[in-house]
């Protein structure tokens, strides 16, 4: 089972190096866990709050969703969920709307999915 989700999450990294789910306003990415059967995604906003629309966090979660969704094709248990970065986006989002315009805000990681 270990190798079979290896695999296919190797599979899906794969898939991601060709994203159709690009963005110019953030880069997601997947980060596995060692040794676990589970995995995390990870959002980091490419430019700075000046050029970010207020609403930023809206595109990670549409991103982590279609990957998610990817995911879950792919053979990884996992459920899609609409907001893929949860509470930490909400929060990100509220507090870097208070940041000065010349600062990119920290990347934002959602829960373990799969597994």
């Amino acid at each position: 089972m270990k190798k079979s989700f290896i695999g296919a999450i190797c599979l899906l990294s794969s898939s991601v190096l060709a994203n159709p789910y690009k963005s110019e306003l953030v880069d997601v990415s997947i980060q596995i866990g060692e040794g676990k059967k589970s995995f995390k995604l990870v959002c980091q906003p490419k430019l700075t709050m000046g050029a970010l629309p207020k609403n930023w966090v809206s595109t990670c979660n549409d991103i982590g969703k279609k990957l998610m969704e990817l995911a879950a094709k792919s053979g990884v248990q996992v459920e899609p969920v609409d907001k893929a970065f949860g509470l930490a986006g909400d929060l990100a989002q509220e507090v870097s709307n208070n940041l000065p315009e010349n600062v990119v805000p920290t990347k934002i990681i959602s829960r373990e999915l799969g597994g």
